[in-house]
C-alpha cells in the first residue's frame, strides 16, 4: 500500500498540476470548434481517473484497517469527494459537452483552470490532514 500511496502522492502533488497547465495551453492553442478530439483530449481524463482510482484504493485500504475516525472525518473526507468531482470535470473540460463552450477558444483554458483549483484544494486538504505546513 505504501507504493500506491507514493505513486498517488507524487503524481497528484507534482505531476498532475503541471500536466493540467500543459494540457490547458495545448488545448487552447489547437482549439477548433467542432473538430475531432486529438490524443491529448482522450488521454488526459484517463490520467486523472487513474489518479483518483489510486486514491480511492488507498483510502478504502485505510478504512479496512480501522482508521475510520480520521479518514471519514472532516476535513479529510473532502479529499476523496473533491477528487471524484475533479475526475468528472476532467472529462467535461476536454469533452464536447463542456458547459463553458460559449467561451470559444478559451473554453479548455477556463475549464482546466477550474480543474487546477480543485486539484490544488485537494492537495491542500491532504497536506493539512497529514500535518504538513501548507
Amino acid at each position: 500500500m505504501l507504493l500506491i500511496f507514493n505513486i498517488h502522492r507524487i503524481f497528484g502533488e507534482m505531476l498532475l498540476p503541471l500536466l493540467i497547465v500543459a494540457v490547458a495551453i495545448y488545448m487552447t492553442v489547437v482549439y477548433k470548434s467542432g473538430a475531432a478530439h486529438g490524443p491529448v483530449a482522450r488521454l488526459f481524463p484517463m490520467l486523472v481517473d487513474l489518479q483518483v482510482g489510486l486514491g480511492i484504493i488507498y483510502w478504502l485500504s485505510l478504512l479496512s484497517v480501522g482508521l475510520t475516525t480520521k479518514y471519514l472525518g472532516f476535513p479529510f473526507i473532502l479529499h476523496p469527494i473533491i477528487g471524484l468531482i475533479a475526475s468528472g470535470l476532467a472529462h467535461l473540460a476536454v469533452g464536447t459537452k463542456n458547459p463553458l463552450s460559449a467561451l470559444g477558444r478559451w473554453t479548455p483554458l477556463a475549464s482546466l483552470a477550474v480543474l487546477l483549483i480543485l486539484v490544488m484544494s485537494t492537495i491542500t486538504v491532504a497536506m493539512i490532514t497529514r500535518g504538513m505546513p501548507v
